[in-house]
């Protein structure tokens, strides 16, 4: 593989190299042109002039925009409505090539017991594993990888590793791209910083990975929000007004239990938040974390089988979930990946107000006026009128944040928020967040599988 003076939108590529069976890990904030560079070398990048430029053969390419197309085509097959139970979604074997053949890799990627799980049944860690064993058993000989470690617990991140690395002492040529320095894997032989829309520093690992892990630490973060100018702005009201007094009961869950397909996820869970109670919740990729937040949200019919109660409310008992959703501010995978819907990144936030995937209601020019303070809290009022798709994933996960915070809810749900983000915007989030906890404004509750995002002010930590 070779590039030579390559051009193209936010990146100038003047000379990269890539030797057969090499193993890299390219480096980069969320603006850096770190995404560009990865459409480049996974052949997706239309615009591109270049002196010389030579490309890997036989690729496989693993991205966040390919899983959200193989999500909504799963979507498109859904049958739930005609079956008596969830439809759990195209068989997980039927993803690769002669599955039979692979049961090593398979058990390398820890994913043998989940052949006969359904699309839907698998967490977001495991299915990114399956998109990684989909593309490696068409017998590829280069495979490029987005951001492979967001999204997965430690222990999946460890066998992601493990099994990287035997696709490396195959012989397979690897790009992967990363975000944080602690994701940096120990089997990469080669690595890249990508700055300012240049890749400087790219080579042998043990020659360049110092200059690499600095170019995280001096770059500002987007996000730049804090509570002292919401305050003084009056923002924290929002639309809803809630009463947010210590002690009032937010969530009451009594041995609740959930499952899928007559499969539990998890049962005899007790769970009770209070105003001011901030609850993390960690645990491997599939032990129910996203479930359970999908129950209290309201979006598991497992919510009408439980003693479950949402701010004093019995579930089950004729009210409207719309009325609950509305003191709710969410972030979650799921929520992600369901919003395909058409509208612009300002509508985006705005339909926070309203709860909705879309925005269907007519806003206010005070409305209108929040959303574009959050725009800018987040750097991206200049894609204001962007459709909300065309955004990288990145800033489509801080846009989601800004949608879930331009209320400041009663109660804050956050399942992996910031996946996808940089080291800079990871940290300038959870300040924030610390900040909102600080000063009492939500009750904050947070699914996390870094160890480096459990901070002081989590007063409750529930590990499934």
């Amino acid at each position: 593989m070779k590039i030579i003076n390559a051009n193209a939108h936010d990146l100038f590529v003047d000379r990269f190299e890539a030797g057969p069976g090499e193993a890299w890990c390219l480096v980069g904030t969320n603006r850096s042109g770190i995404d560009t560079f990865f459409k480049l070398l996974s052949g997706e990048l239309p615009d591109v002039t270049a002196e010389y430029l030579e490309l890997p053969e036989n690729t496989g390419v693993v991205s966040f925009k390919r899983q959200q197309a193989l999500f909504e085509e799963e979507l498109r097959k859904d049958d739930t409505d005609y079956l008596d139970r969830i439809d759990p979604g195209t068989r997980a074997a039927s993803f690769l090539n002669n599955p039979d053949d692979h049961g090593d890799l398979i058990k390398a990627f820890a994913m043998a017991d989940s052949m006969d799980k359904g699309y839907r049944q698998l967490s977001t860690g495991q299915s990114r594993k399956l998109m990684l064993l989909a593309q490696i058993t068409r017998g590829i000989e280069s495979l490029v990888v987005q951001a492979p470690y967001e999204g997965l617990d430690r222990a999946s991140c460890d066998e992601l590793d493990k099994a990287l690395a035997v696709c490396h002492q195959w012989g397979i040529q690897l790009f992967i791209t990363v975000h944080n320095q602690g994701d940096i894997p120990n089997w990469c032989t080669h690595v890249g910083g990508i700055a300012q829309g240049r890749i400087a520093h790219a080579g042998p690992r043990t020659e360049n990975l110092d200059q690499i892990e600095a170019i995280l630490r001096t770059d500002a973060p987007d996000f730049k929000a804090s509570v002292k100018e919401l305050v003084q702005t009056g923002n924290p009201s929002g639309r809803v007004g809630t009463s947010r007094e210590p002690g009032a009961e937010l969530v009451r869950l009594q041995k609740g239990s959930a499952g899928y397909g007559g499969k539990p996820v998890f049962s005899g869970l007790d769970l009770s938040i209070r105003t001011h109670d901030h609850t993390l919740v960690t645990g491997p990729n599939g032990c129910g974390k996203s479930t359970l937040l999908q129950m209290i949200i309201g979006d598991h019919p497992a919510c009408y089988q439980n003693d479950l109660r949402i701010f004093g409310i019995q579930r089950g008992t004729g009210e409207s979930i719309w009325e609950l959703k509305q003191h709710m501010g969410i972030v979650s995978p799921e929520l992600h990946r369901s919003y395909h819907v058409p509208g612009t990144t300002l509508h985006c936030i705005i339909s926070g107000l309203f709860d909705s995937i879309g925005l269907y209601q007519p806003y206010t020019p005070e409305d209108e006026k929040k959303a574009m303070e959050w725009l800018e809290r987040t750097g991206l009022a200049h894609e204001a009128h962007t459709p909300f798709r065309r955004l990288s994933y990145a800033d489509q996960r801080l846009v989601l944040i800004a949608r879930a915070l331009i209320k400041i809810p009663k109660l804050l749900i956050l399942d992996e928020a910031t996946q996808g983000l940089d080291e800079p915007n990871r940290q300038a989030v959870l300040d924030f967040l610390e900040q909102v906890a600080g000063e009492g404004l939500s009750t904050i509750l947070y699914v996390s599988h870094r160890g480096d995002e459990f901070r002081s002010f989590f007063t409750s930590h529930i590990r499934m």
